[in-house]
């Protein structure tokens, strides 16, 4: 699978059979956790060319797991990385709580985390 747009393969993966193989552009380590939890048997985060994903697609078919991409250490709780999926969707805070099963207050509590965490400001 291509992952292109960006975040199709977080929407796709879960429905498709298995095994997949997942090749990337992106290099953020939260997104590229969420899509290694979803558990593709193969990710490649990198450029690569057609030889490599042959190779990469041969790899899968022979049963291997495997990731090629950046360091996956982000520092986000998997309870913060589920709201910054979801507000990387566009997704309210309201919408965010009743798809997590949780309150509004508890989705602005992991909201301020993550701007502290990711060092952003505003509002």
């Amino acid at each position: 699978m291509l992952d292109a747009p960006w975040g199709y393969a977080l929407h796709t993966l879960p429905h498709l059979p298995r095994p997949v193989l997942v090749v990337t552009g992106v290099n953020s380590a939260p997104y590229l956790r969420d899509l290694v939890d979803l558990r593709p048997q193969g990710v490649i985060a990198r450029p690569v060319g057609p030889q490599e994903v042959l190779a990469a697609l041969g790899r899968v078919a022979e049963g291997e797991c495997f990731y090629e991409g950046p360091v996956l250490e982000d520092g986000l709780l998997p309870c913060e990385r589920a709201v910054l999926r979801r507000l990387a969707f566009g997704l309210e805070n309201a919408e965010i709580a009743r798809e997590l099963g949780v309150s509004r207050r508890t989705v602005e509590n992991r909201v301020g985390a993550l701007r502290e965490k990711l060092g952003l400001r505003g509002g």
